[in-house]
């Protein structure tokens, strides 16, 4: 899926934060810490000692049943706003503004900020997503589309210039700081008959505006087993600060939960490729696909179960591969291997 932003501005699949996602968020600096005092085992948050709690011994398991379970979440909780807190130190001493993201489903009202993010996020013109596609994507299945805001008031941005706020929506109508929703990062999807994101995935029909029924074969296939991600998008100036990650994990997550399809593919240049398998996809080799120019390399979820068909296209001078979900093929210059329930490891 070749609209997705790049090293250095250049690259498929996602305007990544790269490697730098994966840093050990235990190594965070001091100052993402919370100012307040922590009590945890008789220990602030600071290394002393508690004034009340002389050793380090957690003794909340001579609690009576109930109220250890009351502790141990109120604990739960202490350590998960801690976590959270170092988990964004990094894009908060970015922005002059508070961070407080939030994440949820993409619409064509949303259309002018992925534009802009999108136009941000891909140095080459030829991988981005086009505004046409935006807007067929967001208004035929907006359900697999994924937003990161994070609500600004403008006066506060400060210099930070980011396209995006630009065209944000206003967060509440008549708000008299007139604070905006502003996209930093987005995944963009359609369901797909095939296994892999293939070039007609990709596409889009011309008359979806006046017809009702899809038979080109071209972009969102209703009832396809496959999620194919076209774009994860992170806004340059964000990179590296563990976006794509926190949005990537959040999207899988929401497709696990609904049940939505089996099965989630998407291209990515090969520097991409150890960044997608650390979410659990598998790298299946070089893809036919030449979207954008070609060159990129195709991953499937790891851990879908496939009950499908693997098939090699015979073409005028190569063997291509091509891989059907759905089992059927077409043409007669194919060669088909039919396996079932087979994981992807």
């Amino acid at each position: 899926m070749p609209e997705t932003p790049a090293k250095d501005g250049k690259d498929p699949v996602t305007a990544t934060d790269s490697d730098d996602d994966w840093e050990d968020e235990s190594s965070s600096s001091p100052e993402s810490m919370p100012t307040a005092p922590l009590l945890i085992r008789g220990l602030t948050a600071d290394g002393a000692s508690s004034s009340n709690s002389e050793s380090a011994v957690d003794d909340s398991e001579d609690l009576p049943d109930r109220d250890f379970a009351k502790a141990r979440k109120v604990q739960k909780k202490r350590d998960e706003r801690l976590e959270a807190r170092a988990k964004f130190s990094k894009v908060q001493r970015l922005l002059p503004f508070q961070f407080c993201p939030n994440v949820r489903p993409l619409t064509i009202s949303d259309l002018e900020s992925c534009v802009a993010l999108e136009d941000a996020a891909f140095a080459n013109p030829a991988q981005r997503c086009t505004r046409d596609k935006f807007a067929y994507r967001l208004s035929t299945c907006p359900e697999l589309c994924l937003g990161l805001f994070c609500t600004v008031v403008p006066d506060q941005a400060q210099d930070f210039d980011i396209e995006t706020l630009k065209v944000a929506q206003p967060v509440e109508t008549g708000r008299n700081d007139g604070a905006r929703s502003v996209l930093l990062a987005h995944i963009v999807s359609t369901r797909s008959n095939d296994l892999i994101v293939t070039d007609a995935a990709m596409d889009y029909p011309r008359d979806y505006r006046t017809s009702k029924t899809n038979t080109s074969g071209l972009g969102h296939q209703d009832g396809g087993q496959t999620i194919c991600i076209h774009s994860l998008a992170v806004h340059p100036k964000l990179h590296g600060c563990g976006l794509a990650k926190l949005l990537m994990k959040s999207y899988l997550q929401q497709i696990k939960n609904s049940e939505m399809a089996p099965h989630v593919a998407l291209l990515c240049e090969d520097y991409l490729v150890n960044f997608y398998e650390r979410f659990s996809f598998r790298h299946l080799g070089k893809s036919i696909a030449v979207f954008g120019g070609g060159g990129w390399h195709d991953m499937v979820e790891k851990e879908s179960e496939i009950a499908g068909s693997v098939t090699w296209l015979f073409t005028s001078d190569v063997w291509a591969h091509g891989v059907r979900a759905d089992g059927q093929t077409d043409g007669e210059m194919r060669l088909t291997l039919h396996f079932s329930r087979s994981r992807l490891r």
